[in-house]
């Protein structure tokens, strides 16, 4: 087995997006390198903006040919970023 490496995601977005919709999307980015999509959290209240919450998400990424490379998790990392962005208006929580 090749090093898997794992990196949280923490979504602001509208309160009417369930959970495993983020989930199904993240899946979609790359079939091959995500092995795992694990929603961790969802927060809505406190300092949330009005009609919105946080899902937060797990994401196990892993290739079965090679070790990926810190770039290649970056640029997994960020189709997730934007393909969740592009689909439901989400933006990342700071």
């Amino acid at each position: 087995d090749f090093q898997k490496s794992e990196r949280d995601f923490a979504f602001v977005i509208d309160k009417s997006y369930k959970a495993g919709e983020v989930e199904k999307l993240i899946n979609e980015v790359d079939k091959d390198l995500i092995k795992k999509v694990l929603i961790f959290d969802v927060f809505e209240g406190g300092n949330m903006p009005e009609g919105k919450k946080s899902i937060a998400v797990n994401v196990t990424i892993q290739s079965m040919d090679k070790t990926l490379s810190e770039k290649d998790i970056n640029d997994v990392s960020q189709k997730i970023i934007n393909s969740v962005k592009d689909k439901t208006g989400a933006i990342l929580r700071s």
